[in-house]
């Protein structure tokens, strides 16, 4: 986003702290003020960037750039924490979508959640009660079965060789869990 400090009704500073409350989009701000103690209430306020008036528009397009990159590719997932993201895979919850190296992947609404579950704590191991329980939202009595069944077809759809998994593993003894890549 790009913000001029100088806006009528709301100035950009005070917009960006507002802004600032429910995202983290990159802002560039851009002003005529060019004092050094400007440009650092700009940046102090929330503003990734600052851009001086007359500036040279090629140059704000590589700062957009930067910052857009940078966004991307660094901070979309500290950002928007309804999206989980562990080497090529990647679940939007908002959206409901689970990709695996760009390409869509169709889960069972208990398959996507027991997904979502692991990879949102990628790295960390859950038994097969805990799965149950957060998943089905009751308590697990014989549940071994039915989270193993689950795990197996969500390894057919997610992994390369379901029998060597790169994603969704088995701590022997303990439960599972989806690897932090």
């Amino acid at each position: 986003m790009i913000m001029d400090v100088m806006m009528p009704e709301m100035d950009g500073i005070r917009a960006t702290v507002k802004l600032r409350q429910e995202s983290a989009i990159p802002v560039i701000m851009l002003s005529a003020k060019s004092e050094d103690t400007d440009k650092i209430l700009g940046l102090n306020m929330g503003a990734d960037d600052y851009v001086t008036k007359p500036f040279n528009p090629l140059e704000l397009i590589a700062r957009v750039k930067s910052q857009l990159r940078r966004y991307t590719t660094l901070g979309s997932l500290e950002v928007n924490d309804r999206v989980y993201k562990t080497g090529g895979l990647v679940i939007d919850d908002e959206c409901k979508l689970v990709t695996v190296d760009g390409e869509e992947v169709k889960l069972t609404p208990v398959q996507y959640k027991i997904l979502k579950l692991l990879t949102a704590n990628a790295g960390r191991v859950f038994s097969i009660d805990d799965i149950y329980e957060k998943v089905w939202n009751e308590a697990a009595y014989s549940a071994e079965n039915t989270v193993a069944v689950h795990i197996r077809r969500i390894r057919e759809k997610i992994e390369i060789n379901p029998k060597e998994p790169k994603y969704l593993k088995v701590v022997w003894g303990i439960g599972y869990k989806v690897e932090k890549i």
